[in-house]
């Protein structure tokens, strides 16, 4: 039988023997289930599976088995990496459950849970957790790549946080895997799971709420299509050569077209803004941002205090869905030139990079092995491109080809010291 024919079987079997839904293509509801952030690819798998708790996952990780189907997880957040377009996916947004020790200051996080799941609980303990710019990113999987947090120079990875992952293998086994389990404890922290496990859960570490402050410097450093002012993007590399480890920064450089539904000051013009958290005082803020607003005046100024619920304001990311790909370099430098061309950033396709500072806490060796990339590196350089979904869902290599943000990043290739997964993303070959 083919697979489409043996999942066909499975799905009558499934829908006896699992708690969640049990979805087939002609099924309203199909679709919805598959939806994520990541709307640069179209999944079109035989079955789709709610998983309603770990019972179900290890029930179809064990029937499919016997029936030859392939099977692949979609957590949360922004969703799957490649097209699924056979088998089952087994669906984990049902398993949000969010625990909070708040002696041992641990959160017990389900595998489907995002951040913001974990902040609402935490937060009333004084605790937050150590997430990244975005809230709806899935919490598991951000931490599995190792994770960059909004504080991380002074946090550190959020996988050095991890006390233990639970991970269901494709026997059906489920295994709490944590550092008396060397090997595979290491493996994913840093590079997720192997061929055959589903990582269904971690108890994770969370850090005092403190005061924060954040926001944003924004620059306009020229007209779109014209030769930008580096000024502001050379400011940057000598201003975080000393910063203490307290304060975590990110510059952002994009070009907006001339379009009217664009506010004025973003309308045909090269932007530059520098994201900046701090644990410390709006004294201490103003002091460290000086060097940076002297460069240039703002158009823009956000920094201040705020709540660590409003962090998202920080990095003042878009939160819709899109179709995009994403590449990344990790560098021990920030060369001169490269900056110069990323003031143009005039490519064969819009492109938005983003320079992240590292080092202070994240350089430290993990007190538990790991396999995190970026240990020795001084920033991470990530580029970001649209795709054409048209395209995106029925050739994701030619997507891939036509978007390739690849272009903004190779003039920072010669310092380079490694990729980091987490910031891979999107339509990269599969078909």
């Amino acid at each position: 039988m083919t697979i489409e024919n043996e999942a066909s079987a499975l799905a009558g079997v499934l829908a006896d023997s699992v708690a969640g839904p049990v979805l087939l293509p002609d099924d309203s509801g199909f679709t919805e289930e598959l939806a994520s952030f990541q709307l640069g690819l179209r999944h079109q798998p035989d079955v789709v599976v709610g998983a309603r708790d770990a019972a179900d996952l290890r029930t179809v990780l064990r029937l499919a088995g016997e029936h030859g189907v392939p099977v692949t997880v979609h957590n949360t957040g922004h969703g799957m990496r490649f097209a699924a377009n056979e088998g089952v996916v087994v669906t984990l947004r049902r398993m949000n459950g969010v625990l909070i020790d708040p002696v041992a200051r641990t959160a017990r996080v389900g595998g489907g849970a995002t951040w913001n799941d974990v902040l609402a609980a935490a937060a009333p303990h004084g605790l937050v957790p150590p997430s990244g710019s975005l809230g709806c990113v899935g919490a598991v999987g951000y931490t599995l790549g190792g994770g960059i947090s909004l504080l991380a120079r002074s946090d550190g990875w959020a996988s050095d946080l991890v006390r233990s992952f639970t991970v269901v293998t494709d026997e059906g086994e489920e295994r709490e895997v944590g550092p008396r389990d060397a090997e595979w404890f290491a493996h994913l922290r840093g590079s997720g799971p192997m061929r055959g496990e589903v990582v269904t859960g971690m108890t994770v570490g969370l850090l005092s709420e403190g005061p924060l402050q954040g926001g944003g410097l924004t620059f306009d450093i020229g007209a779109t299509g014209s030769k930008g002012d580096p000024a502001v993007l050379h400011a940057f590399q000598e201003w975080t050569a000393d910063l203490p480890e307290e304060l975590t920064s990110t510059l952002r450089v994009m070009s907006f077209p001339d379009l009217d539904y664009l506010p004025p000051m973003l309308r045909g013009r090269r932007i530059a803004r520098v994201a900046v958290a701090l644990r410390g005082s709006g004294e201490e803020a103003g002091r460290l941002a000086a060097p940076l607003r002297r460069v240039a005046p703002p158009i823009e100024d956000t920094l201040a205090p705020m709540p660590f619920a409003e962090y998202e304001r920080v990095h003042a990311e878009p939160d819709n869905p899109g179709p995009y790909i994403g590449e990344n370099l990790l560098v021990d430098a920030l060369d001169t030139t490269a900056l110069e061309n990323l003031a143009r950033l005039d490519g064969p396709t819009m492109v938005i990079v983003n320079i992240r500072h590292l080092g202070g806490a994240l350089a430290r060796p993990a007190a538990v092995p790991d396999t995190v990339q970026g240990r020795d590196a001084r920033y991470l350089v990530a580029a970001v491109a649209p795709v054409d979904p048209c395209v995106s869902v029925t050739h994701p290599a030619a997507a891939h080809d036509q978007a390739n943000p690849g272009w903004a990043l190779e003039p920072f290739g010669t310092a380079a010291v490694g990729v980091s997964p987490g910031f891979t993303v999107g339509p990269r070959g599969r078909s």
